[in-house]
């Protein structure tokens, strides 16, 4: 009998040892996979093939993973295991690119001064329960980081306030437990809150029927980690029991258009990211959406993923809105894809993580 306990703490040794070597091959960051994928040489491509077709890849991150929280650590990388939920920690910003951004949109506030012009960052999990992770995890004070960058920008901006209304509903399913965008419970949250801002008043939830579009979405955070111990996501869409407003949409691609009849795409709930069920994903560089609201203003959301399921909710005030996504215009400039003096309202919605990398913003007052 001890022989065989010997065996197994040998192997066991030899097991951890192994994992922890190959953990740093295995359990890059999305960043250091980006990197392989990007690189266009023939030793790169070799690479990022032997990279992403390795057959036991999954099964090491998920063994890694079960191993690592088993000996009480709650730390994957910069994902945080809380409960059951995956938060992915938003822990630096690089202050000369987030000024870049509040200067472009200025000069675009001083460029367009007929518009009204309004934003909304919108807090990621880790801001609204920054109080659960762990000191040494150094989390950004996020409602503090927007409030500045609201107080930077030219006061004749309206700012929308997401931060208060999901820190209000933080003991709802506001955000995905394995992926780290928000559920249409948390746009419907800030949603509610905002709307009076933009002239309207709020579609009361007892309006909508909730649909269970998915009941097994594992999102970008389980995929970071392979780590099994959070229950599977579900993803909720919100129908107007009035009916859908929505009468089509065009989605422009490359010089491809693209039109659909409903703002939910199903067929999203077949691929890797069923998340693209709202607005078929970040797919577009411009999205149009056309209601039967005949004599509503027309909107232009400047966009990040955070719109997408914002959008559903605001059909029923706007006889169209249009999305653009500046990360996808190659070789072109706000002023080329849409006429931004046709648009009564001109929105920028981001998550605030997505806001402080991002370094498209110039893209509002160049021509392409």
């Amino acid at each position: 009998m001890k022989r065989i306990l010997d065996y197994i703490s040998v192997f066991l040794f030899f097991a951890f040892t192994v994992m922890f070597a190959v953990s740093t091959v295995f359990f890059q960051s999305s960043e250091s996979e980006k990197n392989i994928s990007e690189d266009r040489t023939l030793k790169g491509q070799i690479q990022g093939c032997v990279y992403s077709r390795f057959p036991l890849k999954s099964n090491f991150k998920a063994l890694y993973s079960s191993v690592l929280i088993g000996t009480g650590q709650n730390r994957l990388g910069k994902v945080y295991v809380d409960n059951d939920r995956l938060i992915e920690v938003f822990d630096r910003t690089d202050s000369e690119k987030i000024q870049k951004s509040v200067a472009a949109i200025n000069r675009f506030r001083e460029a367009h001064k007929d518009a009204s012009v309004y934003a909304m960052l919108v807090p990621t999990a880790s801001g609204i329960y920054k109080s659960q992770l762990p000191s040494f995890a150094s989390a950004v004070d996020q409602q503090k980081l927007i409030d500045d960058i609201y107080y930077r920008l030219d006061n004749s901006i309206l700012t929308l306030d997401a931060f208060n209304p999901l820190f209000s509903a933080r003991d709802d399913y506001i955000y995905f437990r394995t992926d780290s965008r928000w559920t249409s419970f948390g746009a419907y949250a800030v949603y509610r809150s905002v709307i009076s801002k933009l002239g309207f008043q709020p579609v009361d939830l007892s309006n909508y029927d909730i649909e269970y579009a998915d009941r097994s979405f594992y999102g970008n955070l389980y995929k970071k980690t392979f780590y099994g111990g959070v229950s599977a996501d579900t993803v909720n869409i919100f129908r107007n029991k009035r009916g859908s407003y929505v009468t089509g949409t065009e989605g422009y691609k490359d010089e491809q258009k693209v039109t659909s009849k409903s703002v939910y795409y199903d067929s999203a709930l077949q691929s890797d990211d069923k998340y693209g069920i709202f607005l078929n994903g970040d797919t577009y560089k411009k999205y149009t959406v056309s209601t039967s609201v005949s004599s509503g203003p027309e909107l232009l959301i400047i966009k990040g993923s955070y719109a997408n399921c914002m959008v559903p909710l605001l059909t029923p005030h706007y006889s169209s809105i249009t999305l653009v996504d500046l990360g996808k215009l190659d070789g072109e400039a706000l002023g080329d894809v849409v006429d931004i003096d046709g648009f009564d309202q001109i929105m920028f919605l981001y998550d605030i993580r997505q806001f402080c990398a991002y370094d498209k913003f110039d893209l509002l007052n160049e021509r392409g």
